[in-house]
């Protein structure tokens, strides 16, 4: 069985330890739900790429596939393919392994600083309750989430999260506040997915999965800050939909957008695929 004892802090779990030059080993906490959390896995994997890539490249964008549920007991490991070497953007390739084989593949593209026009044209809606105003869903270990009510019909999740202030502080690496965006934006989009079916949030008799996920980072962002994560379902197809979203920080600014498709399925009584 991993050692996760040393997994205090968010730090810590995207803390990786270095194999070689392209192949890193990370660990994963208990979570109730027995299987690996995908922003974990979604977040270590970035973490692997960017310790590849030279400094003044930044994260602009992730695109990870999903492959197989990551048992929590087994370290995953995680190899580095150089995909690109730029002047101005980089790309990696990550692919996540554990002993059943691939869990999940992800590519990443980094970005050199490049000045230009700053033009925002989203906005967090006036109506929107404070964080401070929900009570704390018990979640994962280093999430602290506020889910918003819907008080209206439609397939929208809406939450604040941040990383938990009692899983240590971020500092200013920009690297480790966007590998904690990465690790939260896991949450809700599968809830927009689901809330188009007609069953709504009924675990018991839907069969759902991510199958990938995708993020643009548009803006420096502060994880250990409140972000609102506003996610849209756009209905289903051959057991498939897809929900879209905008991450504001509390201050207003857009700093990144989310997609994510997944499976959902409706299942019998008897537990098998209606």
């Amino acid at each position: 069985m991993a050692d996760t004892r040393s997994l205090h802090t968010f730090r810590d779990l995207v803390t990786l330890d270095r194999l070689d030059d392209l192949t890193f080993l990370g660990l994963t906490p208990a979570y109730p739900w027995g299987r690996v959390y995908g922003g974990q896995v979604v977040a270590q994997a970035l973490a692997a790429a960017a310790a590849t890539v030279p400094e003044e490249h930044s994260v602009h964008s992730l695109h990870a596939y999903f492959v197989l549920g990551g048992v929590p007991e087994e370290p995953i490991a995680f190899h580095v393919d150089r995909l690109r070497e730029g002047r101005s953007f980089t790309t990696r390739r990550v692919v996540a392994r554990q002993a059943a084989g691939a869990i999940l593949n992800l590519d990443a593209s980094f970005q050199r600083s490049e000045p230009d026009v700053d033009i925002q044209q989203t906005a967090i809606a006036d109506d929107v309750p404070t964080p401070d105003s929900i009570a704390r869903l018990e979640w994962t270990p280093f999430g602290d989430i506020r889910e918003i009510a819907q008080t209206t019909p439609g397939a929208r999740s809406q939450l604040w999260a941040r990383i938990s202030p009692e899983r240590g502080e971020l500092g200013d690496d920009p690297l480790l506040h966007a590998c904690a965006l990465a690790y939260l934006s896991d949450h809700n989009p599968m809830d927009a997915i689901m809330l188009s079916h007609p069953s709504g949030l009924n675990w018991q008799q839907m069969m759902m999965a991510s199958l990938d996920h995708n993020i643009w980072f548009h803006r420096p962002v502060r994880a250990d800050a409140w972000m609102l994560m506003d996610m849209q379902g756009h209905g289903l197809v051959n057991a498939r939909g897809i929900a879209t979203g905008a991450v504001h920080g509390i201050d207003g600014v857009h700093v990144a957008t989310i997609a994510q498709e997944g499976l959902v399925r409706s299942v019998r009584r008897d537990g098998r695929q209606a």
